[in-house]
């Protein structure tokens, strides 16, 4: 549905509102290009709206376009957050109803408050979650019915460290050391005070939420859709992260 914007407060809301979307879902974890053409389809549904254009990589976002003659632009620095696929989805929501003319901006801007403040999975749903996946990947990976026993509980050790971590908003690089780090020293621990027919695989299971796998996966999206500057930039920060797990295992191994 064509909507028009009406004055130069308009232009300004719609620009604020369209570069705080951006930025949220980048932060939360999606790709670039779909953060792209997000910004890109909502500025192509108001008629009176010129040259726009958005630029977004996973560390800056510009936005732009031209409204009776003025143009308008900001840029907003990003700072990557925890994913959340859930958030994403909602914003997707919100956009397609600002499309197709089904709210106004007042109600978007409060909608995606509304989104930014909702709250995640709680914390006992995410330690549970990762420690009752445990046992069957180490019996999948080489270990012994023993050996799911011990992982549960070195699973259960690293989620409480991981979410330690991520409130007193300990760097990425960092926490993926030290979750690295300590969940290797723990599991070479209990290898020499009991018996562990395969402590590598219940090594593995602790690495397994540590892994960039969303961050690689977009990296190879971004290729995909052309957006090479985005994808060598995710790409390395996954080669980064995978270092900083590679080292904690490494000095763990060292050390016990």
């Amino acid at each position: 549905m064509i909507q028009s914007l009406q004055n130069e407060q308009e232009a300004k809301k719609l620009l604020y509102l369209s570069v705080k979307m951006a930025k949220n879902m980048l932060s939360y974890g999606a790709e670039v290009y779909r953060v792209e053409d997000t910004i890109n389809r909502i500025y192509k549904s108001f008629d009176n709206i010129r040259a726009a254009n958005s630029l977004v990589t996973y560390n800056f976002i510009i936005v732009s376009f031209i409204y009776d003659d003025t143009t308008y632009t900001t840029m907003r620095r990003v700072v990557l957050g925890d994913r959340n696929l859930e958030k994403i989805s909602l914003i997707n929501d919100l956009s397609r109803k600002m499309v197709m003319g089904g709210c106004s901006l007042d109600y978007a801007f409060k909608k995606l408050k509304e989104i930014k403040n909702k709250d995640r999975y709680s914390n006992f749903a995410v330690v549970s979650s990762m420690t009752l996946s445990a046992p069957f990947f180490a019996i999948m990976f080489g270990g012994t019915f023993k050996d799911s026993l011990i992982a549960f509980a070195v699973m259960a050790i690293e989620t409480l460290f991981l979410l330690i971590a991520a409130k007193f908003k300990i760097t990425y690089f960092l926490s993926n050391f030290l979750g690295a780090f300590i969940a290797t020293v723990l599991v070479m621990t209990l290898a020499k005070l009991i018996v562990i027919h395969n402590p590598f695989s219940i090594i593995i299971v602790s690495l397994m939420p540590l892994v960039p796998g969303v961050q690689i996966t977009n990296s190879v999206r971004d290729f995909m859709a052309g957006d090479y500057l985005s994808g060598i930039i995710g790409a390395q920060a996954a080669v980064f992260v995978s270092t900083a797990i590679a080292i904690g295992v490494v000095l763990g191994l060292k050390i016990v």
